[in-house]
Order: structure tokens, then C-alpha cells, then sequence
């Protein structure tokens, strides 16, 4: 007796790949599909399939499941994933179709970039497994006898657009009784062929699918020239659009994508990076005519923009024909922030919708133009994002990603992870990923296994920083990218800072993590590397006259990394504070990491003042000057003109900068976990009051429940509202005074007299 299955896994070993005959195929999505009949009542079905790049499955007509863009993408010749359902209520006794559509996804991307980025044409693995009430068991799986044909989609491509006919739409292709051998099918479909696997393991998807989270209505709709119809959605995201037409079959409306406008109201694609890409952002949709109200959204591409140009439109354009449709990653919210300062809450909105913007199925640098997992990028925002998403799983994929580039480029991760753009070997300040956000994730979510699994890549990135070394300093990396300038690199901290400051957290990590996982000597070589480079930037970068490392960015970074000769750290903030009140004149000097840092170390040493006064900047450079623009994501850069004009317009919704989100949650309201009690099972609340600032209201939602920080500081009175998850215990720290609070599970309300 054949024994039964167990996961998801073991049910595909029964089937075969099968993709459609390429030259029958022209670069359309293929349909594949398969009658079977149930002769019993159901108990219970599951469904595990494979469809790259990636596919759309229905069971008697009906939609499996809510996922959009599945699988998320890897490195398809090391690992692939498959995707789990329970499709129990779509079937029924009796006769029963399987159909499944293909898009190109990630697996054949072979448009943007080099030829060589595709992995192969579109393939499919399924197997779906019932069990009957009475007690015996019916599996279908992928095989030469599944049928296939071209679909509508005339072309796909993530960065490109889609391209979809109506008019060849094949109507009940997915449902019983749809004849293949009739007169008028029988030249469109073809029997599957056998195709080659990927190459690499399938894995069952675990992180949370993509799927449409919101719907987004146009704010203006406007004509600045005859015939071109340009739609405002009000906000920057990534998804793409719905539309409801009623017009003559073969009417051709043309959807493209910008983030956005020239002067005289057309849309600017330059942002969207066209001269990288060397396409725009394009949706055409073909109408079939005949009937009544037709509504089409693309499935087998997303797009990042604001503004959408309309071309081919019949007659007037209402504002309910056009629906943006908001598409990343569905993670779960983790925490919120609100205050009474609208700027505050602005930038806390931006750096959100950036953030959500680029989840897709990895943290993604942008959703326009590269769309790549740039390590860099990561590692300064995986704390916000642990603050405000449940991303556990999510992460945990990342880090599997840069451990295949890790196989794939000879123990080293590559820039990018995962997909085969891989920007080539990854700069010191990048590669600390592998050693950075295991570390969070095991501060923040308590589960030692992420350690252990990633060890070894781990110590091989610190044994290459420590290689790459001179006296205690790392003198490579790209550095303070996009600080103010004319250019990508660094204008005001040498890269050797950055880099050497982030070579001694990484130092620290592996000391804490060594003694963690039972590597005593690995802890201790560790801990005394740390001293090692301390030395060294105290000898060569500390200025103990003007009590400063030269920068914003280095004094911030020196300070939370607690990389400030001992004693000194009250002078260095004062030094910061005043080289951003008075040298600067309110502004800032940082770039993407520098700002990870700069209003956590102002704050918690007393310059809360100066901190929200550059949140309050509205002159270049800072982050009012890209509101005063229309920003409503975060910029790649400051927004200099001579940027775009030297190297092509940059994108403008780039995660890269959100890393100040932090001090929404750590600082300002106080939420800090401590390392030593992982999880949050013990946890550090701790605000810091601003001037200025009445009120804040905040919470996140850690693995034993949800932690509240609730204060106002109002007449003299400062009152503290928190709640301390059951099975965990907080250790409190009031402003001013330091006075020091365990406080148990429950909720708990502190008054103290304010000065």
C-alpha cells in the first residue's frame, strides 16, 4: 500500500513539471487544465503547487485562494517555493476541472537587466490530494495529459507591464464542460509537454502571501493634452490599477505609470527608471466589446507610482472607472504611533508606506526601478520594520535568500539576494546583513534557532571584514550613501567610519552571540576585537578637543553603538547638536545610515529640541523639503537636481531612509527590547519627553502581546499610560528624574510632577 503523504513536498514527488510547447506559447500566459471526476463526498482536499514564474489557480471556475504574484521569488536553482491550500468547498462530486495560469514572474524575466536573467519558460507542478468520506483517497497530479493554450495575456513582465486581449479570452476554460476537441477549441489547445525542474529543492511557502490590502481612489483626474488623461491617486505606492470600461470590442486603452509630473502635467516616467530598465511602466488592456461593463487589473505584474496617464479611453473618464489597487506582502500590523505634531505623523506615515511599498516576498530597494533586495537597504530597516510588521517569517526568507547567494558566490553574500541580477560581491557595510538582522530577529522575536541556523554565515562575513582590516579600521564600503551631494557617495563621513563602526557592532554581536550558543573562545577573540577597534577609532577619528568624529552621521552612529570613548558621550552629543542647530542651520548631513541614528542620539541625550526641529526643516536639505515637493514615500535621495541630471532621476520610494522610524517607537515612546531576555520577555520602557511635544500614543505588538506607551506631558504633569504583556515584565525608566520601575503584566498608570 502506497503510504499516504505527508506535507506538501512529498504530495509534489508524485507529479511531473509540464509547460506548454514554446513556439506554440509567443510569449503569452498559458492556461493549463484538467477534468477529473470525485465519485465519493468529500472530506477533505489540499492542493500543493508550483507555478512559475508565477500562477493563478481555479477549481471549477472559482479562484483558489486570495495570493497574488505566488511563489514569492528565490534563487529558483537552489531553492523554490510551493504554496499550500485547503481547497475542500471548491470541489464537489462528480465531475470537476483543475485549471491553472501562468505568468513569467521572476523565473522569466528576461526583458530588463541581461537576457541571461531568465531561468527557463513558464512551468507547472501540482498535485491535489482528497480524501473521501468513505475512507479511500483521489489524487490528480501534473502530467502529459493536462491540456494547454494560449491565454489573453499576450505578454507579462514585472517591470514592463501586461498586456491583456479580451478578445481572446476562452470563456468556462477553467470549468466543466469546456470541450478542448470541438471544432473551435481544438486549434487552440494542445496537449502539455514534460519540462525540465528548476533545479533547485522545493520548499513549502511559509511567509505571509502577496495580496491586494487596499483600494485607493483617484484624487483628480485631468486632460493637459487632448486625448491623455492623467490620474492622481494622492499617494505613492506599489500595486497597480482596476478599470471599468464600456467600449467597442478591439478599443486598445493604454494604462502607463509614473511617480511623477512634467511642469505642463504629463507624466514623468524618469523616476520610475527608465534609463536603467530601458522600459516604462505599461498596462494595455484590449476590449472585447459586445456586452456589458467589462473590469480588468493586471495579475502577473505590479507597478510603484502615483500618477497613471490614460490613453484610448472612450468618451469621458469618471472617477469611478480607475481604482488603485494597493499590492505587497500581507503582513500583519505590529505597531502604531500618533502624536499631536501633524509633521511627526506625516514622516511616520511616509516611512510606512515606503516600507509596505517594497515588501514582495523580499524587502525590496524600490517597486519601479530595480526592485532588488539590496543587503545595504535591509539591515537599516529591518528594525522599523520588526516595530511595525509581524515579520518573523518574512525575515527569516530574507535570510535564506542571502544564504543561497552566499552558495552561490563561494561562502560571501552578494549585494543583492535573491535573483540573478546579484550586483556583484557584496561591500563590507552591505554583507553585515548576514550578521545584523539575524541579530535583530533573535532581539526582537526570541528564537535562538535563527542564530544557529545562520552561525556559519556569520562568522565567515566577520572573518572577511576582519581580513579586509587595517589596525582595527575597515577602510571599505560604499559608506553614508546619498548624504547631501552631488552624487551616491559619501560627501561628509569617510566610508572608513561607517564601516569600522558597523565592523565593531558586528564584533560585539558575535561576542554576545558566541557566549549565546555555547562558543566561549569565539566570544571572547570577539570581545577582545571590539576593544581592538574601539582603540583604533579613538586613535585615528576622535577629535577629543572639539569632542566630535567629524560628522553628524559619525558622532550619531559612535553614540548608539556605544562606540563613544567612555566618559565622553554627553559632550559628543552636545557637539552633535550644535553642528546641526548652528553649523547646519537645522539640517542635516546624513545619509541613509547616518539617519538611522541622528534623532535617537540627539534625544536620548537631552537634544530632543534640535531633533524635531529638523523634523520641522522645510528647506533642502531635509525631510519637510521633500514634502514641500509632494512626497508622500521617501526619497531615494535629498532631491538635488544635479543627482538626476549626472546619473538618472532617482527613484522616489526607497526604504533606504525609513530607519529613523525607530526613534518614533524606541525613543519617543520608549519600546526598547533587551537583548538579554530576547522576545521581549523582559523589555525597556523608557520615553523621552521632547519640548513641545503634549502627547504620545504608541504601542507594538510583541510575541507574548501587545505593549502600550501611552504618556501626555501637560501643566506640569506628566502621566504614563502602559500595558505589560502577561508572561513578561518591564523595566521602566521615567524622564528627568531616571527614577527607575519593574512593572509586572498588566496595565499600569504613572503621574509624576513634570518641570
Amino acid at each position: 500500500m502506497t503510504p499516504i503523504p505527508t506535507d506538501g513536498a512529498q504530495l509534489l514527488q508524485l507529479a511531473r513539471w509540464i509547460g506548454m510547447p514554446e513556439p506554440l506559447r509567443a510569449r503569452h500566459a498559458p492556461l493549463f487544465r484538467r477534468e477529473f471526476s470525485i465519485a465519493a463526498h468529500i472530506r477533505s482536499a489540499r492542493l500543493a503547487i508550483c507555478g512559475l514564474g508565477c500562477h493563478e489557480a481555479f477549481i471549477n471556475g472559482q479562484r483558489v485562494g486570495d495570493h497574488v504574484l505566488d511563489p514569492a521569488q528565490t534563487d529558483y536553482d537552489i531553492r523554490t517555493f510551493f504554496v499550500m491550500h485547503d481547497v475542500t468547498r471548491l470541489l464537489r462530486p462528480g465531475a470537476n476541472t483543475l485549471g491553472v495560469m501562468l505568468g513569467d514572474g521572476w523565473f522569466n524575466q528576461d526583458l530588463v537587466w541581461r537576457r541571461d536573467m531568465s531561468y527557463g519558460t513558464p512551468r507547472l507542478i501540482a498535485t491535489l490530494e482528497v480524501h473521501l468520506k468513505d475512507g479511500s483517497r483521489f489524487t490528480l497530479i501534473t502530467d502529459e495529459d493536462w491540456r494547454c493554450a494560449r491565454g489573453p495575456i499576450t505578454s507579462n513582465n514585472l517591470y514592463a507591464g501586461e498586456n491583456y486581449d479580451a478578445r481572446l479570452e476562452q470563456i468556462g476554460w477553467n470549468e466543466n464542460g469546456f470541450d478542448t476537441a470541438k471544432p473551435r477549441h481544438a486549434s487552440q489547445w494542445f496537449a502539455s509537454e514534460i519540462v525540465p525542474p528548476p533545479g533547485g529543492r522545493l520548499e513549502e511557502q511559509t511567509i505571509p502571501p502577496m495580496k491586494t490590502i487596499e483600494e485607493i481612489r483617484p484624487r483628480t483626474i485631468h486632460e493637459p493634452q487632448p486625448g491623455y488623461r492623467v490620474v492622481d491617486m494622492g499617494q505613492n505606492f506599489s500595486g497597480w490599477a482596476r478599470i471599468r470600461v464600456t467600449a467597442p470590442a478591439g478599443t486598445c486603452i493604454r494604462l502607463r505609470f509614473a511617480e511623477a509630473l512634467f511642469e505642463n502635467g504629463m507624466v514623468d516616467t524618469a523616476s520610475t527608471g527608465v534609463f536603467a530598465t530601458g522600459v516604462e511602466q505599461i498596462d494595455t488592456y484590449i476590449c472585447k466589446g459586445g456586452g456589458p461593463e467589462e473590469t480588468w487589473e493586471p495579475g502577473f505584474t505590479y507597478h510603484g507610482f502615483r500618477y497613471i496617464e490614460i490613453v484610448g479611453w472612450p468618451g469621458p473618464l469618471p472617477a469611478n472607472a480607475v481604482t488603485g489597487i494597493v499590492v505587497h506582502t500581507a503582513l500583519a500590523t505590529a505597531g502604531a504611533f500618533t502624536c499631536p505634531d501633524e509633521r511627526l505623523n506625516q514622516l511616520q506615515r511616509m516611512a510606512l508606506w515606503t516600507h509596505r511599498s517594497n515588501l514582495h516576498g523580499f524587502p525590496e530597494d524600490c517597486p519601479a526601478r530595480e526592485r532588488c533586495g539590496w543587503l545595504g537597504d535591509a539591515h537599516l530597516v529591518c528594525d522599523y520594520s520588526f516595530y511595525t510588521f509581524s515579520g518573523a517569517a518574512f525575515w527569516e526568507k530574507y535570510l535564506g535568500d542571502i544564504e543561497t547567494t552566499r552558495h552561490l558566490n563561494g561562502g560571501l553574500p552578494l549585494m543583492i539576494a535573491p535573483g540573478r541580477r546579484s550586483g556583484g560581491a557584496a561591500s563590507p557595510d552591505w554583507m553585515v546583513a548576514l550578521i545584523l538582522i539575524p541579530w535583530s530577529h533573535y532581539v526582537f522575536y526570541g528564537n535562538r534557532a535563527i542564530l544557529e541556523r545562520h552561525w556559519d554565515g556569520m562568522l565567515a562575513v566577520m572573518a572577511h571584514l576582519e581580513s579586509l582590516s587595517v589596525d582595527g579600521l575597515l577602510p571599505h564600503g560604499l559608506g553614508d550613501w546619498f548624504d547631501p551631494g552631488v552624487s551616491a557617495q559619501p560627501r561628509y563621513t569617510p566610508p572608513v567610519l561607517t564601516s569600522t563602526l558597523l565592523f565593531g557592532q558586528c564584533a560585539r554581536i558575535m561576542a554576545e552571540a558566541a557566549a549565546l550558543l555555547g562558543h566561549q573562545q569565539e566570544a571572547r577573540r570577539h570581545a577582545r576585537l571590539v576593544d581592538a577597534i574601539r582603540a583604533a577609532l579613538h586613535k585615528t577619528h576622535y577629535n577629543r578637543a572639539d569632542h566630535t568624529f567629524g560628522s553628524q552621521t559619525a558622532d550619531a552612529m559612535a553614540l548608539q553603538l556605544g562606540f563613544a570613548p567612555p566618559g565622553e558621550e554627553q559632550a559628543i552629543a552636545d557637539s552633535l547638536a550644535c553642528d546641526a542647530r548652528d553649523t547646519h542651520a537645522l539640517h542635516v548631513t546624513t545619509g541613509i545610515m547616518g539617519i538611522r541614528y541622528l534623532f535617537e542620539a540627539l534625544t536620548r541625550h537631552g537634544h530632543g529640541d534640535v531633533a524635531l526641529a529638523l523634523m520641522h526643516q522645510d528647506s533642502y536639505p531635509s525631510f519637510g523639503d521633500l514634502i514641500r515637493r509632494g512626497a508622500t514615500t521617501l526619497w531615494e535621495y535629498w532631491g538635488e537636481a544635479e543627482v538626476d541630471a549626472r546619473h538618472g532621476a532617482r527613484s522616489l520610494n526607497h526604504p533606504m531612509f525609513a530607519g529613523y522610524g525607530n526613534w518614533f517607537f524606541n525613543t519617543l515612546a520608549g519600546i526598547r527590547p533587551d537583548p538579554g531576555h530576547p522576545g521581549f520577555k523582559r523589555f525597556f520602557l523608557e520615553p523621552h519627553p521632547v519640548p513641545g511635544l503634549q502627547w504620545v500614543n504608541a504601542h507594538h505588538d510583541c510575541p507574548h502581546g501587545r505593549i502600550v506607551s501611552n504618556w501626555k506631558n501637560e501643566s506640569g504633569k506628566f502621566s504614563w499610560e502602559v500595558t505589560v504583556p502577561q508572561g513578561t515584565v518591564a523595566l521602566a525608566r521615567l524622564p528627568w528624574t531616571g527614577e527607575s520601575l519593574e512593572l509586572a503584566a498588566g496595565g499600569h498608570k504613572i503621574v509624576r510632577t513634570a518641570p
